[in-house]
């Protein structure tokens, strides 16, 4: 297998750069971090320059692109700032079940206005006490006359609240089906809905820019035309989407552990301890080796995963974005980790960055199923279909 960056994919790379060169002022990132406010206005310039949904496509205000050139840009986006770059790379989350399954008035409705930052697009798919088991969910959405009614509870749904336009909701509409995992089917519903109620999920240890709410549903009527693909196939599609989004969580990893390696080694190369640079010391040689070559194979990995699923057009091997999102989840947070030590007391003062990288990138490793989760899908795909 052969595949490199070209021309067109560089400048992507280098447009990215440039932008968080740009746009991302430690002073302007520092006030949000403080208070944890969503980087709206980077938000909005960022979908100037097409970098949110590059990969939908142009007649929905996309750049016609695939999941590589959005691996390209959230890499470059998180390797810049951490907490600014997941919430970029992160802001048409659960979009992909429209444009992978949706009608086209859903599509034509809604992923023009994710593309060009007038919404932010939510999945709301597990629920309290379910976690990664989501073929056990309990809301309901029952059929009365011309409309569904929808009740339920969602958690950690990503970018809920009042920038948010629509949830994509998993919901059982089949309850008298005998098996679990079936009966499950995926419906639109407008965030100004009747009967919808979001509550922040509280204060989390990273990724604090990004809104993450439970988000209640009670008696909210949708069209029946709100149906996301087929009825009672909504595990099967949102499993589909699920292998994207893993290869865009080791991306964000890659940048994130990039962006703490950036930062770290330009610090052991100025600083002084006993008389010599500390990059001088062989164990920092050797730490800083280490480091790099975790980087360098998981982005690698990451990079032949999102391959893959282009060339295959979405029907790729989800083992493949499962060891990525495995392999980057895991070196993003050992690479962190290592900075911090590399920066020593300083590595816990926020002025220096990277115990915010460290604190985001566990929140990567988390987000889109643990590490559990994926070996798990790892070993499934290798019973199924044996080792290459």
């Amino acid at each position: 297998m052969i595949f490199e960056i070209d021309k067109s994919q560089n400048q992507i790379q280098r447009t990215a750069r440039d932008f968080v060169r740009g746009e991302f002022k430690k002073d302007v990132i520092n006030e949000l971090v403080e208070h944890g406010i969503y980087p709206e206005k980077i938000w909005k310039k960022a979908a100037e320059l097409g970098f949110i949904g590059i990969h939908f496509p142009e007649k929905y205000s996309g750049q016609g692109l695939g999941a590589f050139e959005n691996v390209l840009v959230a890499e470059e986006l998180c390797r810049g700032d951490s907490s600014v770059g997941a919430c970029l790379a992160r802001a048409g989350h659960g979009a992909e079940l429209l444009m992978r399954f949706g009608t086209d008035a859903q599509k034509e409705a809604w992923l023009p206005k994710v593309a060009e930052a007038e919404v932010l697009s939510c999945s709301a798919l597990t629920e309290p006490g379910l976690g990664n088991d989501i073929a056990r969910s309990q809301t309901s959405a029952t059929q009365e006359g011309d409309d569904w009614i929808i009740n339920g509870t969602k958690t950690h749904v990503i970018n809920a609240g009042p920038r948010a336009g629509f949830y994509v909701v998993l919901c059982r509409t089949d309850p008298g089906t005998s098996a679990t995992a079936q009966g499950l089917s995926t419906i639109l519903v407008e965030s100004d809905r009747e009967g919808i109620q979001v509550a922040d999920i509280g204060k989390k240890l990273g990724c604090r820019l990004m809104p993450i709410s439970e988000v209640r549903l009670h008696q909210v009527r949708v069209p029946t035309d709100h149906l996301v693909g087929r009825e009672n196939r909504g595990l099967e599609q949102v499993l589909a989407c699920l292998n994207e989004s893993r290869i865009l969580s080791a991306a964000q990893s890659v940048g994130m552990a990039q962006g703490a390696f950036d930062r770290s080694f330009a610090y052991v190369k100025q600083r002084e301890q006993f008389g010599r640079k500390i990059i001088d010391f062989q164990v920092t040689r050797q730490k800083v080796a280490d480091m790099a070559t975790k980087i360098e194979a998981a982005r690698l990995l990451t990079y032949q995963a999102a391959w893959n699923f282009d060339a295959k057009k979405g029907k790729s091997d989800d083992r493949l974005s499962a060891m990525a999102k495995l392999y980057a989840g895991r070196s993003a947070v050992e690479v962190c980790d290592e900075a911090i030590q590399l920066l020593g007391g300083y590595g816990y003062i926020q002025e220096y960055e990277v115990e915010r990288y460290f604190r985001d990138a566990k929140m990567a490793e988390i987000f889109d199923g643990t590490r559990t989760t994926q070996k798990n899908c790892i070993t499934e795909g290798l019973m199924r279909k044996g080792v290459r």
